[in-house]
């Protein structure tokens, strides 16, 4: 099989909701013979395809007479194939571009065909003649298009943090950025850099967070004998600064309110040392194995976790806490450069809906908190409803709680992950 046809498969997956897109490659790559090189192949015209939906659907509109909406799932997911590789990928040449594509509409859309040949010539012809929104009629819109975002995302952001802003947040989101892994400080080597080495793994420091390194090139932790072994963990330095805010210490008792995966409990147990006591919650019961997974290769044996429903208080933990972490569930707009997915599945009603979500959690996690203890309030997005807004509410309403510091991180200044943090004491 080779690369476009992986990608085709892959993306059909996602279009008939049966999977994210991460596990709908896997799935195509691991029931088929498929080369190295395809497999980069593949992975580039799936992402690419799938960040860039929206600029190549209008892209396909200017040259087809048959409407986007009226498009078989198979003919659409062709077409942008074809089109992503026309006008982004300068090393195919068209008519690679459009012969391989009619193979593909051969083997999966035989009468179409015809038609995907003829939108696909005429897209050659036309390319550096289409005609984009104008800019100066509706920023939105335009920014929309040309982004390939949905038209409430863009203007969320341009409500919260201007136009200028807006186009760099969504710039960052459409690029691939370095991952990072933080060193387990329970099994620290002082010759750690040399040791991932060995296993192929290549990283730099990073300048601001002790023991976080960002990676240059392939993360493959599962022939990583160093991962394997818990000498590091897969988290990104977004992440990695919401538990520093925490500042949990040895023999502390504190609660993790939304944990699976694990990276923060896991960070606040390093952080203590592995003396005290951490209680992690999760609604999902499935999940909760992947927490104890984590812990134990990490060496880690002062978590419980407990599939919860973490809106709830457990009476028993009520004013118990000296730290509790809430990263609440949340809109998951600071994450788009990984997860394309979300921007494409999640829908504008969403944020009221989560909003509310965050409130009970909220009011939940102040109750555990202890006179004197701390709470930190995180999320992967970027929006202020979800965020600032939801912090002055609940500030409003607890005269008990000061804010300590908050601060939101974007990816464009950053290269980590959009993400919101607050910490507030308990007074």
């Amino acid at each position: 099989m080779n690369g476009r046809e992986a990608a085709f498969l892959a993306l059909i997956k996602f279009e008939r909701g049966k999977t994210y897109i991460n596990m709908a490659l896997n799935e195509v790559f691991s029931q088929n013979d498929i080369s190295g090189l395809e497999r980069s192949f593949a992975t580039e015209l799936t992402y690419g395809c799938l960040k860039n939906r929206l600029l190549l659907d209008y892209v396909i509109s200017r040259f087809s007479k048959i409407k986007i909406r009226k498009m078989s799932a198979q003919v659409r997911t062709i077409l942008e194939i074809g089109a992503f590789q026309i006008i982004m990928l300068d090393r195919v040449p068209d008519s690679a571009a459009c012969d391989e594509s009619v193979k593909l509409a051969r083997k999966f859309a035989g009468r179409s065909r015809g038609f995907v040949n003829g939108v696909l010539r005429s897209l050659c012809r036309g390319k550096n003649d289409i005609v984009y929104p104008d800019r100066a009629d509706d920023e939105a819109e335009y920014l929309s298009i040309t982004l390939s975002f949905p038209k409430w995302i863009v203007e969320h952001i341009i409500s919260d943090y201007g136009t200028d802003t807006c186009e760099k947040i969504l710039s960052a989101a459409n690029k691939a950025y370095p991952p990072y892994i933080r060193q387990n400080r329970l099994k620290k080597r002082d010759n750690f850099i040399a040791l991932i080495k060995a296993d192929g793994i290549s990283a730099e420091p990073d300048s601001e967070i002790e023991g976080c390194f960002k990676v240059h090139g392939g993360l493959n932790i599962s022939e990583s004998d160093t991962y394997k072994n818990g000498l590091f963990t897969v988290q990104n330095r977004s992440s990695q600064l919401a538990t520093l805010a925490l500042e949990p210490k040895p023999g502390m008792f504190v609660i993790d309110m939304c944990a699976a995966p694990g990276g923060k409990t896991t960070h606040i147990a390093e952080l203590m040392d592995n003396r005290g006591e951490i209680r992690a919650f999760d609604i999902h019961k499935h999940k909760i194995g992947l927490i104890n997974a984590a812990a134990e290769r990490l060496g880690i044996d002062i978590i419980t976790a407990e599939a919860l429903d973490a809106s709830v208080p457990v009476s028993d933990y009520i004013g118990k806490a000296d730290r509790v972490l809430l990263d609440a569930p949340c809109s998951g707009l600071g994450v788009i450069h990984s997860k394309p997915d979300i921007r494409w599945t999640r829908r504008e009603g969403d944020i009221e809906e989560l909003v509310k979500i965050q409130r009970g959690l909220l009011e939940t996690a102040a109750k555990y908190v202890k006179s004197g203890g701390i709470m930190v309030y995180s999320t992967c997005t970027i929006l202020k409803a979800e965020n600032e807004r939801q912090i002055e509410r609940f500030l409003e309403k607890h005269s008990d709680f000061k804010l300590v510091s908050q601060k939101t991180l974007l990816t464009h200044e950053t290269e980590g992950s959009g993400f919101y943090i607050a910490k507030l004491f308990k007074t």
